[in-house]
C-alpha cells in the first residue's frame, strides 16, 4: 500500500503526515491477498505462475459491508501482467510468451486449454452454457459468450503440429460452419 501512496504523493504534493494517515487508513480498511492458482492446465500449458489478487475493502463511505475486487495475473518472474476483461477485438501476441515451448493445441489438449481459459478469463456463471470449442481450417475457436446470433471468444491459429502461432479475442466472430 505504501508504494501506491508514495507514487501518489510525488505527483500531488501530499505532506508526509497526510501520507502516513492515508497509509494507516488503507491498512486498517483493506486487505490484499495473493493466491496461487495451480491446476493441471496452468502447470502443463504455462511457463509462468498464475495468481488471483483479492483486494477487500471495508468501512468505506460509512458502509460496514465489504467490497471485494479480484483479478487474475501472470507473473513471469520479472513483470506481472493482468488477464484483462475484453471490451474490443484484442490481439494476444503477449500471451504466446507465457506458453510452454513444447505445448501444442490439439484435439487431445483442447479441453485442458479450455480449462486454462476458464481460470484466466472466467465466464460468468450464467453464461457457462455458452462455452464450446472446435477446430476449423487451421484455427481453434473457443466460444466464451453469445448474444442473439453473435458469438465472441478466442480465435487461435495453429501450425500443422498444433503450435499456436496467433491468438486473439474477437468480439464478433465470423465463425465458419462447424461441419
Amino acid at each position: 500500500m505504501g508504494l501506491f501512496i508514495s507514487i501518489f504523493n510525488g505527483y500531488s504534493q501530499v505532506s508526509e503526515s497526510a501520507s502516513a494517515r492515508l497509509d494507516r487508513f488503507l491498512k486498517e480498511n483493506s486487505n490484499i491477498t495473493f493466491t496461487p492458482l495451480v491446476s493441471d492446465a496452468t502447470e502443463q500449458i504455462l511457463r509462468h505462475k498464475v495468481y488471483c489478487i483479492a483486494l477487500e475493502t471495508t468501512n468505506i463511505y460509512d458502509d460496514s459491508g465489504k467490497d471485494l475486487d479480484e483479478f487474475i495475473v501472470i507473473d513471469d518472474g520479472t513483470d506481472v501482467q493482468s488477464c484483462q476483461k475484453f471490451r474490443k477485438n484484442t490481439s494476444m501476441d503477449f500471451f504466446l510468451d507465457h506458453l510452454h515451448e513444447d505445448f501444442t493445441l490439439t484435439s487431445a489438449t483442447a479441453p485442458l486449454f479450455q480449462d486454462l481459459l476458464d481460470i484466466l478469463y472466467p465466464v460468468e456463471g450464467w453464461k457457462l452454457d455458452k462455452r464450446e470449442f472446435f477446430f476449423k481450417d487451421g484455427k481453434w475457436y473457443f466460444l466464451r459468450d453469445a448474444y442473439m446470433r453473435s458469438k465472441q471468444g478466442f480465435e487461435i491459429q495453429v501450425d500443422a503440429e498444433g503450435k499456436i502461432t496467433d491468438m486473439r479475442y474477437k468480439m464478433k466472430w465470423d465463425v465458419p460452419d462447424r461441419l
